[in-house]
């Protein structure tokens, strides 16, 4: 655990302790990483899991294989919610956004990495071993939380998955597109999701910052083993005057030096969920030439917290206010999927049905809109 480390205070001989409390995520592996069989509710769900990819293993020999989008999924490995919730679980802590208004662009761009970063277990802890129900082209969900925060999203493709989104806080505004791209690797016992999407996050005081790169998704024990999400990369986010480029998963010889002289301990040091935030201020002349000088750096955990300093900016146990569904919602929400609603009344069969039902009917869907352009 990153929190709670000691510092030596040079001009005593004591030794004076920075307070913070070692918070971790309940499902965080040992080594790192977001243990998504944690649990025994979930073996059952995992030997269905093994099943399905075991026989993936043939077509990746051959070549045969194209995209997991291709292959459907029994109702046993799905959660009772669709893709597009899923990206919205993403966008949970807007709280930290809501203060940045009034900040200068050093401090919101700070709290915008945290917002990223505080995002990205919110997701794998409620799937756990399952998956969202496949996407279906021109479904939409509409969100709002209790402080009038509104999500919308469009589902506009399969494969990849892809959606469009906006976000109406109290004090600023988000649209994007999410877009995932998924493969297996070959031994068949884990995946890696690129995203590929763009952000746009603006402040009512008329701030703008854009997210124009992002972290790779990796998910591990798919057929054995304790089934890891991690993430790995960089996130890269500019503003005015202003950069922040986020590092993910110090496994690499070199980083290493650098991570256990901060946290003293080379067993803390192997935790790979651990993320380095560097601060520049980005300066341009007038032949439009960028310079940029590091200003601040923070560290933490995407399953703990995030410090800059002693500026503790988020930690992983702050509450959740949760997305909820509004009583009217359009025909096209994805609340209103037949095998979602089967699900959610434990008629399983009738789910499995449903689903077959949507999903030939999708691809149909998308078959006529080839032929029309």
């Amino acid at each position: 655990m990153w929190f709670g480390f000691k510092k030596q205070n040079d001009t005593q001989n004591t030794q004076q302790v920075q307070q913070f409390p070692a918070y971790r995520h309940k499902a965080a592996h040992q080594q790192g990483g977001l243990n998504l069989s944690f649990g025994e509710e979930n073996s059952e769900t995992q030997k269905v899991a093994a099943s399905v990819f075991k026989q993936l293993s043939g077509k990746l020999i051959t070549g045969n294989f194209g995209s997991l989008m291709q292959i459907s999924k029994p109702i046993a490995m799905s959660l009772d919610m669709s893709f597009l919730h899923g990206v919205a679980l993403g966008h949970t802590f807007g709280n930290l956004l809501e203060r940045c208004s009034q900040l200068s662009p050093m401090e919101q761009i700070k709290y915008i990495s945290a917002y990223q970063i505080s995002g990205l277990h919110c997701n794998g802890e409620i799937t756990k071993m399952k998956s969202p129900l496949d996407p279906l082209v021109g479904e939409t969900i509409q969100l709002v939380k209790e402080d009038g925060t509104q999500f919308f999203a469009e589902q506009t493709s399969f494969d990849p998955p892809i959606c469009f989104y906006y976000i109406q806080g109290n004090n600023y505004k988000i649209y994007g597109d999410d877009r995932l791209e998924i493969s297996v690797h070959k031994t068949v016992n884990s995946l890696t999701g690129v995203q590929n999407g763009r952000q746009t996050i603006i402040f009512n005081n008329g701030a703008v910052y854009k997210c124009t790169q992002r972290p790779t998704m990796e998910i591990t024990g798919l057929v054995m083993g304790d089934r890891l999400l991690n993430w790995q990369g960089k996130m890269v986010i500019e503003g005015p005057g202003v950069k922040s480029v986020i590092t993910f998963n110090y496994n690499a010889e070199g980083m290493m030096s650098k991570i256990t002289s901060f946290f003293k301990s080379q067993e803390q040091a192997k935790n790979f969920d651990i993320v380095e935030i560097d601060i520049f201020e980005v300066q341009t002349d007038e032949n439009g030439n960028k310079t940029e000088t590091l200003i601040q750096q923070g560290i933490g955990s995407w399953l703990e917290g995030l410090l800059f300093g002693e500026e503790k900016l988020w930690q992983i146990d702050e509450e959740k206010k949760p997305w909820i569904s509004p009583l009217e919602v359009l025909e096209s929400d994805t609340t209103k999927r037949d095998d979602l609603l089967f699900m959610k009344s434990q008629k399983m069969e009738d789910a499995q049905k449903a689903k077959l039902q949507l999903e030939e009917q999708n691809f149909k869907d998308m078959d006529n809109r080839r032929k029309k352009q």
